[in-house]
């Protein structure tokens, strides 16, 4: 049942994604060189957002003890998300500038984020959003784009389902 829970989320996650002009993505990619391996993670020409589905306490948990989740972690993602069943995760269990998004009802409901949709890079855009900014990890970033790329110049999608 988790798996499936999982892979709704995924979805979810993709479809929010797209309704914030993050066009270019990639689901549970994995890059040769790249520790990390996000549930989604998309991108705009100013930035780049990792969003984590979590079906379960125990994954969430688990989540929290890998480096990057450490405090200025080098990670991917300039903005990170948990996305979640409605009340699995709480706001105030969060790692620092990490957002949260249920899943209720068949739609998503945003509990903590940016106000806006201006989406500025990395060391810009005032307190608003410098709370929920994160140094990325250039290079990880790079191959991961470069992955996308090479999938879809060869036909495929970078999507390991469909959205």
């Amino acid at each position: 049942m988790a798996g499936k829970i999982h892979s709704d989320l995924i979805e979810w996650a993709v479809r929010w994604l797209r309704r914030n002009g993050f066009v270019v993505m990639a689901t549970e990619i994995s890059c040769l060189g790249v520790r990390e391996q996000p549930d989604a993670i998309g991108f705009r020409s100013t930035c780049s957002v990792v969003l984590e589905a979590k079906a379960s306490r125990a994954d969430f948990l688990a989540d929290q003890r890998k480096p990057e989740r450490a405090p200025n972690a080098n990670g991917l993602g300039v903005y990170r998300f948990y996305i979640c069943p409605e009340g699995l995760i709480q706001p105030d269990e969060l790692p620092p500038g990490w957002g949260l998004l249920y899943v209720a009802d068949r739609k998503i409901v945003e509990v903590l984020r940016p106000q806006g949709n201006l989406w500025p890079p990395y060391g810009s855009g005032g307190d608003t959003w410098a709370t929920f900014q994160h140094r990325p990890n250039i290079e990880a970033e790079r191959t991961v784009l470069y992955s996308i790329a090479l999938r879809q110049s060869k036909g495929g999608t970078s999507q390991s389902k469909a959205a």
